[in-house]
């Protein structure tokens, strides 16, 4: 008895020493987004969370964000989130968090590193007059490092690692793996395992969550209706060819050329491409892009015949949503496994005057002429 009393004693102490709470979570989640103006998108997301080993439902949550690009690495954003949380003995109460981000992302090797440093706020509000029992503020400043890359013409992978500071200086950290696909080109799903853990707590209570969400991309928003912006067409000789749908080879890196580009046009923005090569080539997967982090604008089949000229202006169908910055940057094409690319560096604009490829090769600033190969001129 005596020695099954001290082996109890033993465990007791042991467990309040050393003891160590692994939970197994699940986040379950579908959003969608939207830009508009270029610079600017929204997103609203909503999760439901399940933890204690999926036995318990912790929380339902909307997050509504507006994100604004400032360079062409950085991004803002603010996030408001609306939650409930279910309480020990049931029912549920409200909470409510703001958060400010600040999103900076690089081209590294074949993949994009990204870092994000965010500060939240966390508290519940009042209902009929009164505050529920806990309203205590619980600032918190979030740093996370990633590195993604594309693993697949529709797969992208992505790693990361996340700190955590709260007021009371307690910190933490969150490891992430995801794997996203993309469904359909404004469809994609991402499943996502998290390993969270504690830092200086001799009781830790460790997380592993599988997170698996779904976000559609809604068309963008122009910055102008009220122009009609033509859509993407495939010329010839200066002429519209009556299909851009005609069966061929993939284009090859040595075949594409960015021949002119206009960052005041009329109507809009516009970008030409012209096939070099000695044959007619499809434009399928490839992508035409200002940010080397960003997808850009992919194509779809589109048969381009030897010395024909693509033309696309911004925001016209079948053709790129980026806007071309009056000061000068690089424009890249890269090929559909995302393994090489050909860069073009503009110079700042000059009003009403395009700049491209003259006879000689030379880039230089030209008067506007869309859809005609400028060797024509």
């Amino acid at each position: 008895m005596n020695r099954l009393l001290g082996a109890c004693l033993l465990a007791t102490c042991i467990g309040q020493g050393f003891a160590q709470y692994t939970d197994v979570e699940a986040w379950l989640g579908a959003g969608i987004r939207q830009s508009f103006r270029s610079d600017w998108k929204w997103s609203l997301q909503w999760e439901n969370r399940w933890n204690q080993d999926l036995h318990w439902h912790e929380q339902g949550l909307i997050d509504v964000a507006v994100d604004r690009k400032l360079t062409k690495h950085w991004e803002l954003s603010a996030q408001w989130r609306f939650s409930e949380r279910q309480e020990k003995f049931g029912g549920y109460t409200p909470q409510r968090r703001a958060a400010l981000r600040l999103n900076g992302s690089w081209k590294a090797g074949a993949g994009d590193v990204t870092l994000r440093i965010m500060g939240t706020e966390a508290w519940r509000p009042e209902r009929n007059g009164e505050q529920f029992k806990s309203n205590v503020w619980e600032p918190t400043t979030r740093i996370r490092l990633g590195y993604g890359q594309r693993v697949w013409e529709s797969l992208k992978a992505d790693v990361s690692w996340e700190w955590f500071r709260r007021l009371d200086g307690d910190m933490s950290e969150r490891w992430q793996a995801s794997l996203a696909k993309e469904i359909a080109k404004d469809w994609d799903v991402e499943v996502a395992y998290l390993w969270g853990n504690p830092w200086r707590e001799t009781d830790p209570w460790r997380n592993h969550i599988v997170r698996f969400q779904t976000r559609y991309t809604l068309p963008e928003v122009a910055k102008n209706k009220s122009k009609h912006i033509p859509p993407a067409r495939v010329f010839v000789n200066g002429k519209p060819a009556r299909s851009m749908h005609e069966d061929c080879t993939p284009c090859a890196l040595t075949d594409l050329v960015i021949q002119e580009v206009h960052s005041k046009g009329d109507p809009a923005d516009y970008i030409e491409i012209v096939n070099k090569g000695d044959a007619a080539c499809d434009l399928l997967g490839w992508r035409l892009t200002d940010d080397f982090t960003s997808d850009g604008f992919t194509f779809g089949a589109v048969s381009l015949p030897s010395g024909a000229v693509w033309l696309g202006y911004e925001d016209g169908k079948n053709s790129f949503g980026f806007g071309i910055a009056a000061e000068g940057e690089s424009l890249f094409l890269i090929q559909p496994d995302g393994l090489a690319s050909k860069e073009t560096t503009l110079l700042p604009a000059l009003e009403n005057q395009a700049q491209g490829l003259d006879s000689s090769r030379n880039w230089r600033f030209m008067n506007p002429s869309p859809g005609v190969s400028n060797e024509a001129n």
